[in-house]
């Protein structure tokens, strides 16, 4: 907006004389803020905090989907069974050299917190030669977090007398 000039003559005496004297006044219309501006721009300033605080709150939703994934992984991981086997003892029994059987007695105990479900016991077993006789597996009852199961089984094979043997225990939850 430009400003308006205006032109005027005044007059000043002076020693009793009439002196003409040019001034020049300056004038410029006051600018007034329209009630649809202020409007605009408390819409647009409210538009901006409110991005704000959805960006804000978007991240904590994150954040706290985020912590409850772990603390459910965590959880879960305190909720597991875990089977060991205790005093396992194998007898490579020979009695019927027609039908000899590698005969596994012991017990099977779940440290775990959660049930043991789907219990098998693998074994293998080695004559002289390093040739396998046993390579199979068997399954046992579940087994209760903090019980245990008593393990009596029979693995027949044929040929000379057994070397060496391992066993593994697996299971479910």
């Amino acid at each position: 907006m430009s400003p308006n000039i205006t032109l005027k003559e005044e007059h000043q005496f002076v020693s009793g004389k009439i002196r003409a004297l040019d001034v020049v006044v300056v004038t410029e219309k006051k600018r007034s803020l329209n009630l649809v501006t202020i409007l605009a721009i408390i819409i647009i300033v409210a538009l901006f905090v409110l991005s704000g605080v959805l960006a804000v709150y978007v991240q904590q939703d994150i954040n706290s989907q985020n912590q409850n994934k772990k603390i459910a992984s965590l959880q879960n991981q305190l909720d597991t069974p875990k089977l060991i086997s205790i005093g396992l003892q194998y007898t490579d029994n020979r009695s019927n050299t027609n039908a000899p059987a590698l005969q596994i007695t012991g017990y099977v105990v779940n440290v775990g917190t959660a049930k043991a479900n789907n219990c098998t016991i693998y074994v293998t077993a080695i004559q002289s030669g390093n040739v396998t006789a046993i390579d199979t597996s068997a399954t046992i009852p579940s087994v209760d977090a903090g019980a245990y199961d008593t393990v009596n089984l029979q693995f027949p094979y044929t040929g000379q007398a057994l070397e060496a043997y391992t066993s593994g225990l697996t299971w479910t939850n």
